[in-house]
């Protein structure tokens, strides 16, 4: 067992106990400009931030969303932002909706019935990680060569255990722009995501 397996391990004292996460996670409500949102959003904020502003009106939120693309690069094509102002002007005074918490020590080895779909994941990896850590994970995204330190390099993680990268995914980490997406991705939708970065060729095996 290595110490990254150890420290996890020591996390959980006996086979029988596992770790659920707080059920707070939010994520957007349905309606067109919702996948907008989840795709641009996301890069900097969670939803629960998003719903906790003050209601804005359709110029304001044009405003915002305009300032996040040319102060801080948000990479929303310009005819995405009206529809995207409009979504969240109808926003302001909905609930978000809550995501089930991932038991991390079942997901940890999941039954056959309970391993990620690729495709699903490749779907959210498209959604939410991309932009990031880029078409193939190798941290190339368009959001992520700016950032500091960069977005991880997702081809160089064939030695971490399951459990420690769905904890990342779960609480994202700490001194880096990688949030939290337990707000923001179902259970199942991390489960997928993961089996989707499984699938990248890693480095040490082209050696």
């Amino acid at each position: 067992m290595n110490v990254d397996a150890e420290i996890l391990a020591g996390e959980v004292a006996a086979p029988t106990r596992s770790i659920t996460f707080p059920t707070d996670p939010f994520s957007f409500q349905p309606g067109p400009g919702q996948e907008i949102a989840n795709t641009y959003c996301f890069i900097c904020h969670s939803a629960d931030y998003i719903y906790t502003q003050p209601p804005h009106s359709q110029t304001t939120w044009t405003e915002i969303i305009k300032k996040m693309k040319l102060a801080f690069g948000c990479p929303i094509p310009d005819e995405s932002i009206a529809l995207l102002a409009e979504y969240l002007t109808h926003q302001n005074e909905i609930s978000p909706l809550t995501s089930s918490p991932l038991d991390i020590q079942k997901a940890s080895s999941p039954s056959r019935n309970e391993q990620g779909s690729l495709d699903k994941g490749k779907s959210v990896y498209t959604t939410h990680c991309l932009n990031c850590h880029g078409r193939m994970g190798k941290g190339d995204g368009p959001i992520g060569k700016m950032l500091i330190p960069p977005a991880a390099n997702l081809t160089v993680i064939g030695k971490k255990s399951d459990k420690e990268l769905l904890k990342t995914i779960q609480n994202g980490r700490p001194g880096t722009a990688m949030p939290s997406w337990k707000g923001d991705l179902s259970a199942q939708d991390i489960l997928d995501v993961l089996s989707y970065v499984r699938s990248f060729p890693q480095e040490s095996s082209k050696k």
